[in-house]
């Protein structure tokens, strides 16, 4: 199914400059890329919303120099441009060094919470 990249020209989306991004997506999309202009994505406030289909990624803020970022990179080359990924719909990833951090760090905070329960429960119990 061929790429269609949807740029967002309605009330609020277009106050932040997306005529501009369209324009550049007009001009520097690849062929065989379809490019039009759209109502209200429902994201405002994010804005200038542009939706790539048919795989749904969706970019926000996105000014007319990030367009040629994204026609290079996503649709030349076929690699996401993150930095630009609107993350209500594309959370970040996190690292596993991360979660594991996180996951040492509340084990150990249970098991002191334990010790420190029962140390105190035993202190009552010999009162």
């Amino acid at each position: 199914m061929p790429k269609t990249v949807l740029v967002c020209q309605n009330t609020t989306c277009y106050q932040q400059g997306s005529a501009n991004v369209l324009t550049e997506f007009l001009s520097g999309a690849p062929s065989g890329i379809t490019v039009e202009s759209s109502g209200c994505l429902g994201q405002c406030g994010s804005g200038p919303m542009v939706l790539i289909l048919p795989e749904e990624t969706w970019y926000s803020h996105v000014q007319p120099r990030d367009a040629a970022v994204i026609a290079e990179q996503h649709l030349n080359a076929g690699r996401i441009v993150t930095k630009k990924l609107y993350p209500l719909f594309h959370p970040p990833r996190r690292p596993i060094g991360m979660w594991l951090a996180a996951g040492s760090f509340l084990l150990g905070f249970s098991l002191l919470l334990i010790w420190m329960l029962t140390t105190h429960a035993a202190l009552l119990s010999r009162n």
